[in-house]
């Protein structure tokens, strides 16, 4: 039973919001993203086209997101895209095996002109509210069709690059919001290039400098520190940017009116999209309690120990007394009014039941055996928000004794969200590489393998669990892991390699292409390298058969011109003689043959002149027949010109010969050869194809019938 076919108000009515959810991404016109150009490059291994594309279509174009196979196409009318008729359609694939052959493409331009598509197959990206926003589509300029397993994984990876869209409009979304945030907080948030200019910053930070926004950036953060203080901020500045560590200090700002404020900031390296490093600055006004810690000398204890801690927030818990201390950042934290006090099971009362439970347990350890805590839970504050939280905290002994619980918190709610969004995304990709035919492997910055899919499991004939956690010596072998260390060693240093590797097997030679890609942390640090391979046995049998046919003169099975030429220069190449002979060979009296007995006759005097000539050389030498009744040698190896002189007169002697036709028909031809010896060196070889080419003329000049070689060496060339 096939499909409804909506009617017209309902397709404008469908096309409406499928433009609006298209806008909605935000992803038109945008600069290209290694995860989608990831999912197009494995759709073209996977379905084993030249062409893959992650299509968008708008209004009135289809443009391409990621592009594998069509360098400097962009977008085309949407009139004339496939796509836009799988976007149509409700099939999960759309597929045409051969375009010239189905109506609706066979006058395409794109059919009939470039890139020429005959094949095409096109997975619809379908949107979790249900809008069809573009493809993922394969091209291939032969008719073809996929296998169920290839349709299988490019419709899984259609799937993907949904989610990828998605994703990334949340966090575009998250973004905005993100700024919104830091421009409402009280906190100073700033962004600046390594040298001090400041590219962002909130309107806290400008009004803690009596300034507009607008009259802050483009200026240099270091106008505004205290001039004493400088060097020491300049040299914080780079240990941040260059070991992407985050740093947490204290420095004296120079206010408008002349006084000096104390600032407390926390400095983290980041990028900009280009991969550029910036300098993230959260900052807070702390000169009330650098001034208050210089009269409280037990406060400026209770901050040293929070700062060594490493914490946000600090607490501390007599326990002789059950006194319970919150700074001001943990009073913050727990949205408490700044009148509370806290106790212990006030403290416990904020965490949810397994929270509570592991804090307890924690406290009860540290105060056994003085073992520290570091843990991740959840609680809600006063307010009743949900929060996750980092607690770090340990014991202070007096006299070996237990006398103080003291830590910190640290707000982390966004960086476990962060995180439980990579862990599905990390999911997503476990899923797709195990659908794939490519073995794809991760190895760690120890060189041990991490992650392992199916097909991997399978090329080596052993499961993940006894694979995961060995090094590639220990999976692969001593011999194999030698035969690849190269490449191991330049993905390792940080460069993206790919190479090809031959072997033996039962059932011929097997190719495999194997891309070594280096992974890196947030920081830029290398953590180890993907292995993607892939059996490429069948494309390189039929390029080696594509490179015969295009080479070879198919009537006489002799090479053709273009392979003549190609030999000669990899004879240079290998330079496996010192010198060669080039010999020319020009057919006297053919054309009466092909005018009185007919062109099928002269094709037979071609075959019995290529066989002829194949049997007065040696099994080095080389045999081309470089169009019509012409032919030509190479001999290397030939040291003196009587030899290269003898195999010419031999030729010339094997064409004085009569060739026997079908029915008993004799007929008699000849044969005038040049040829010229010289040097076997690449810069030479032209000239010296020259020289025989100009010894043929003489020969033929000279009645025809007979043999010219000459002997030429580097000083004979004419000056350029």
């Amino acid at each position: 039973m096939s499909a409804r076919v909506p009617a017209p108000d309902e397709r404008n009515e469908e096309e409406r919001r499928r433009l609006e959810r298209l806008r909605a991404l935000r992803v038109l016109d945008t600069e290209a993203e290694p995860l989608f150009d990831s999912l197009a490059a494995l759709a073209s291994q996977v379905c084993g086209t030249p062409v893959a594309l992650l299509s968008l279509i708008d209004a009135d174009r289809q443009w391409f997101k990621a592009n594998v196979g069509l360098p400097g196409v962009a977008q085309t009318p949407r009139e004339i895209a496939f796509c836009h008729h799988a976007i149509r359609g409700r099939d999960a694939l759309m597929e045409v095996s051969d375009a010239t052959r189905d109506a609706r493409f066979s006058h395409n331009p794109l059919v009939t002109g470039e890139p020429g598509i005959r094949f095409y197959a096109g997975a619809p990206l379908v949107m979790s509210s249900g809008e069809r926003l573009g493809t993922l589509c394969v091209i291939d300029r032969q008719p073809r069709r996929l296998t169920q397993e290839q349709a299988a994984v490019l419709v899984k990876l259609a799937q993907g690059a949904v989610q990828a869209l998605e994703m990334r409009q949340r966090l575009a979304e998250r973004s905005a919001e993100l700024h919104a945030i830091l421009d409402a907080q009280s906190e100073m948030v700033a962004q600046a290039t390594p040298d001090g200019r400041l590219i962002y910053v909130n309107p806290a930070y400008a009004r803690q400098f009596g300034l507009e926004v607008e009259a802050v950036v483009g200026s240099n953060l270091f106008d505004y520190v205290l001039e004493p203080d400088r060097p020491l901020v300049r040299e914080r500045i780079r240990h941040v940017l260059a070991s992407g560590e985050s740093l947490t200090s204290e420095n004296r700002m120079q206010l408008p009116d002349g006084e000096e404020c104390w600032i407390s900031w926390t400095n983290a390296r980041q990028q900009d999209a280009a991969g550029r490093p910036l300098l993230h600055s959260t900052g807070r006004d702390v000169t009330a309690r650098v001034r208050a810690e210089r009269a409280l000398r037990r406060s400026q204890a209770l901050l040293a120990r929070t700062g060594r801690v490493a914490g946000v927030g600090g607490w501390e818990m007599n326990l002789a007394t059950g006194e319970v201390a919150w700074t001001e950042e943990t009073r913050r934290l727990h949205e408490v009014p700044a009148d509370f006090q806290p106790t212990l099971d006030s403290v416990l009362a904020f965490y949810e039941p397994a929270s509570r439970a592991a804090i307890a347990a924690a406290v009860e350890r540290a105060l056994h055996d003085g073992a520290p805590w570091d843990l991740e839970l959840q609680l809600r504050t006063a307010l009743g928000r949900p929060l996750w939280a980092r607690a770090v905290g340990e014991v202070e002994l007096e006299d070996g004794r237990p006398a103080r619980l003291f830590g910190t918190f640290q707000d982390i709610t966004e960086l476990h969200a962060v995180q439980a969004e990579k862990d599905r995304q990390a999911a997503t990709v476990r899923s797709v590489a195990n659908a794939i035919p490519s073995t794809v492997a991760v190895v760690d910055a120890d060189g041990r393998y991490a992650f392992v899919n199916r097909a991997f499991e399978a090329a080596v004939g052993r499961p993940a669990a006894e694979l995961l956690g060995r090094t590639a010596r220990e999976v692969l072998g001593q011999a194999e892991f030698e035969r690849r260390r190269p490449w191991i060693q330049r993905v390792r240093a940080g460069e993206q390699v790919r190479f090809e590797l031959e072997d033996a097997g039962d059932e011929g030679r097997r190719y495999t292409a194997l891309d070594y890609i280096p992974l890196r942390t947030p920081a830029g640090e290398l953590d180890g390298f993907v292995v993607v391979g892939q059996d490429v046995t069948a494309q390189r049998v039929e390029a080696s058969r594509l490179q015969w046919l295009s080479q070879s003169d198919p009537l006489t099975r002799l090479l053709n011109r273009a392979g003549f030429e190609q030999r000669l220069r990899n004879l240079l190449d290998e330079q496996s003689a010192e010198s060669l002979a080039v010999l020319y060979i020009d057919l006297d009296r053919f054309k009466p043959v092909n005018d009185r007995h007919g062109h099928a006759a002269g094709d037979e005097v071609l075959k019995s002149v290529a066989l002829r000539l194949v049997r007065l050389v040696r099994p080095s030498d080389t045999v081309a027949r470089l169009g019509g009744d012409e032919f030509a040698m190479v001999l290397p190896g030939m040291q003196e010109l009587a030899q290269a002189q003898r195999v010419a007169q031999a030729i010339v002697d094997a064409m004085r010969q009569p060739f026997e036709l079908a029915g008993g028909t004799e007929v008699r031809i000849g044969a005038s050869v040049g040829g010229a010896l010289g040097p076997a060196t690449r810069g030479n070889w032209n000239a010296l194809l020259r020289r025989a080419d100009e010894m043929l003329y003489e020969a033929k000049g000279a009645g025809r019938d007979r043999a010219m070689v000459t002997a030429w060496r580097d000083a004979d060339a004419a000056p350029a």
